[in-house]
C-alpha cells in the first residue's frame, strides 16, 4: 500500500505533535483522544518512531560532522607536512596541534585514562603516524623523499629505565 505524499505530511505533523505533547509531559492516553489515534499503544509507537528517527539522524549528522572535520585535519597536515619533514620548528609545532587534535575528535585521547598500558598508546599512536604518513607523502612533483624510521633513533632500555617500569 502506497501513501500518498499528502497523507505522508499529515502523518509527519501528527507524528511531530505527538512528540511534542509527549516531550511537555502529556499522557499517552491524552495525546491519544487530542490527536485522534485508535490507542494509547499506537500513540506510543508514534513517538517512539520519531524519536528512533531523530535519533538515527543525529547519529548519521555527527559521523559526517567527524568525517568533515577529520578531512580538514588531513588537508591542513598535507600542506605542512613537507615543511615539518624538512625541519621547520614552525610547521612541527602546528603539526602537533593537528595530530592532539585529531587525537581528541576520535578519544585516542582518553586510551591511557582506560587503563590500557603505554606500550599499547605507543603501538596505536606508531600506527596513527604511519596512516598520516602514508595519506601525506609528498607528490610525484617532489624532488626530495624524506623517509622516517622512529625505531631507529630510540635508544634501548637501561637498568634504571627497566626499574622504573616496574614500579
Amino acid at each position: 500500500m502506497t501513501v500518498g505524499i499528502a497523507r505522508q505530511i499529515e502523518i509527519a505533523q501528527r507524528r511531530n505533535k505527538a512528540v511534542q505533547m509527549r516531550l511537555a509531559g502529556m499522557s499517552y492516553p491524552a495525546i491519544t483522544e487530542a490527536l485522534g489515534y485508535k490507542s494509547s499503544g499506537a500513540a506510543s509507537k508514534d513517538v517512539t518512531r520519531a524519536l528512533r528517527a531523530a535519533s538515527k539522524a543525529m547519529q548519521e549528522n555527527s559521523e559526517e560532522l567527524l568525517q568533515i572535520e577529520i578531512d580538514r585535519l588531513d588537508r591542513l597536515m598535507a600542506g605542512l607536512w613537507t615543511k615539518a619533514i624538512g625541519g621547520d620548528t614552525k610547521a612541527v609545532e602546528t603539526i602537533e596541534k593537528i595530530i592532539y587534535r585529531r587525537c581528541q575528535l576520535l578519544g585516542l585521547d582518553l586510551i591511557n585514562r582506560n587503563g590500557v598500558s603505554d606500550g599499547d598508546v605507543v603501538s596505536l599512536l606508531g600506527t596513527l603516524f604511519a596512516q598520516i604518513q602514508s595519506r601525506h607523502q609528498p607528490t610525484l612533483d617532489s624532488e626530495v623523499v624524506y623517509e622516517l624510521d622512529a625505531a631507529e633513533d630510540l635508544e634501548p632500555a637501561t637498568e634504571v629505565d627497566e626499574a622504573e617500569e616496574g614500579e
